[in-house]
């Protein structure tokens, strides 16, 4: 089966940056530093394959722009397209996707997974398929699995789409040459299978954020400011936002929170009835400019998680570490190595008298926080940095 996008590679100019979003057209050719046809004639060409996108922002396309350019630094070019088969219909996208990629026998295709890419209701049935197409037109394939854990619920619906999420994650990793997991695979039941764990790589996500550089005057009689960037489930993050920071303030006095990304807005309309009785500040951001957004997290005191357990894929997480903010937040199945080795203090999924504690232990403390920063910059050097995150993907995709 062959395999060809509508429309043809272009170049295009480099889109600005914002936070968890980095817009651009259908298809672009991801080249940041230096023309492609600059490069030696010997270089490693890769196509990272994108399916539907993501609005208001998309981090996928953030993940592979930002690859894009520190591959670029070490002789490799990886050209970013777009599979618009919610435009164009599966049919049609997988009939002409091999005409595109005729010329890319031999190379790697780095495929982007999530189930909502490629299913518009989370029933990612034609993915596997697309791998097959890819394989039979003698493309290498690496899936990145970006969210590798099935959706939760207990409806009937929500069982049966787990079912198929979990056999098309299965099928898809059984034909592709390379895999690549954003969590630990430990922590993935379907990856224990020996064929899959054999050729599965734990890379976790890099920051999609720069990283800032710290005002070296702060008044000693600051409020403090908690940081709160991106929300999932509205209600319920909300709700523990309030109740954990009027808590703490009872004990450490004002504090002032910042919320921004995606979902701010709202947060901030549903947050302001629920700290007025508080003597919490509330500011909300939205969506921010990416050096505006980094130089919050690079200010701030402490950043407050609570969407779900902190793990290496939660990239508004890894902007925290990377900015060398601490984390209070959550710990959940997937909480593993390498977050573990950052300065981040974390307790059990729902508890709110554990995020309290630590809150104010970390506040009342300068030198923990201190200490708590300079553990995240080293971790983000070590782990999170894409420089680092290129380096893995070369040596994984080496040809013996």
């Amino acid at each position: 089966m062959s395999f060809r996008l509508g429309i043809g590679p272009v170049s295009i100019k480099q889109p600005s940056l914002k936070c968890r979003g980095i817009k651009c057209s259908k298809v672009f050719r991801a080249s940041a530093a230096a023309p492609i046809d600059d490069m030696p004639g010997d270089h490693q060409r890769w196509v990272a394959l994108l399916g539907r996108e993501d609005e208001p922002t998309d981090a996928l396309e953030d993940y592979c722009k930002l690859l894009a350019q520190s591959l670029q630094k070490k002789g490799c070019s990886l050209e970013i397209f777009r599979i618009d088969w919610a435009e164009q219909g599966w049919r049609r996208s997988l009939r002409d996707a091999g005409k595109q990629f005729a010329e890319q026998r031999g190379s790697w295709a780095l495929v982007q997974y999530t189930p909502l890419a490629w299913s518009r209701h989370g029933f990612p049935l034609r993915f596997a398929r697309m791998i097959s197409g890819l394989k039979g037109a003698g493309i290498q394939v690496l899936i990145v699995f970006h969210d590798p854990e099935p959706f939760g619920g207990r409806r009937f619906r929500d069982r049966l789409r787990r079912g198929v999420q979990l056999a098309v994650m299965r099928r898809s990793a059984r034909l592709a040459d390379k895999i690549v997991s954003t969590i630990s695979p430990d922590r993935v039941p379907w990856m224990q299978d020996p064929a899959i764990r054999a050729k599965t790589l734990l890379l976790p996500v890099g920051s999609n954020l720069p990283v800032m550089p710290r005002k070296t005057q702060r008044p000693g009689n600051r409020i403090p400011m908690i940081i709160v960037f991106g929300f999932s489930n509205l209600a319920s993050e909300t709700s523990m936002i309030a109740w954990v920071l009027s808590r703490a303030a009872e004990v450490v006095g004002p504090l002032h929170l910042t919320v921004f990304g995606r979902g701010a807005k709202v947060a901030g309309t549903l947050l302001l009835p629920l700290l007025a009785d508080s003597p919490v500040e509330l500011e909300d951001l939205g969506v921010l400019e990416a050096e505006r957004a980094g130089s919050l997290l690079a200010n701030a005191d402490v950043q407050l998680f609570v969407r779900s357990g902190l793990s290496s894929r939660r990239g508004s997480g890894i902007a925290g570490i990377a900015c060398g903010l601490p984390i209070i937040g959550f710990s959940d199945a997937e909480t593993a190595f390498p977050v573990t080795e950052a300065g981040v203090r974390l307790v059990p999924i729902g508890d709110r008298e554990g995020l309290v504690r630590e809150l104010v232990l970390v506040l009342q403390q300068p030198t923990l926080r201190e200490t708590l920063r300079q553990r995240n910059l080293e971790a983000a050097e070590r782990y999170f940095s894409w420089d680092r995150i290129a380096d893995a993907y070369l040596s994984f995709l080496r040809v013996s």
